[in-house]
């Protein structure tokens, strides 16, 4: 799942002309042909996918931070790149969430976003010249200090970094 995001996310950086940090969503959305519309969505929900008469959408939560907005629009595309159809939460499957049809959909979506705004190649390169310093990087990428811990933990590049 997780190399299919990677290859999904670097085609559309290839196609977006997209060759550093940070990346430009906005830019992304548009070239798959979606309008972003900022709305004052309650604040639970971040961002949602619509297509009305082929009009494209991304509703994204005007409330919320900059970095999260970015995460959002990069996670809603990742819903629709992946063929996602809407399904609901199954409150009955907390034993095991990963049996939940919405939980796998959600994690795919993640682990797309994290590999559009955070290209393992493009940290890798950030990460030589700056090091483990997350506030340099949290600016430079335009996300949140948890998004950028997680993708740097997950691909081990927060040890391969540590001084």
């Amino acid at each position: 799942m997780s190399s299919q995001n990677r290859e999904k996310a670097l085609s559309v950086l290839k196609m977006a002309r997209i060759i550093e940090s940070p990346v430009d969503v906005n830019k992304v959305a548009s070239i798959l042909g979606f309008r972003v519309l900022p709305y004052p969505f309650p604040d639970k929900l971040k961002g949602k996918v619509t297509i009305i008469d082929g009009t494209k959408i991304i509703g994204v939560n005007s409330n919320h931070l900059l970095s999260i907005q970015r995460y959002t629009i990069a996670h809603e595309l990742g819903h629709y790149l992946n063929g996602h159809e809407h399904c609901e939460k199954n409150s009955s499957n907390n034993e095991n969430p990963y049996a939940d049809h919405y939980f796998q959909q959600e994690r795919e979506a993640d682990l797309f976003a994290a590999e559009l705004l955070m290209p393992k190649d493009f940290l890798e390169s950030d990460l030589s010249i700056l090091g483990l310093n997350i506030e340099k990087l949290t600016k430079k990428y335009e996300v949140s200090e948890q998004a950028l811990w997680i993708k740097l933990t997950s691909t081990g590049l927060a040890e391969k970094y540590q001084r």
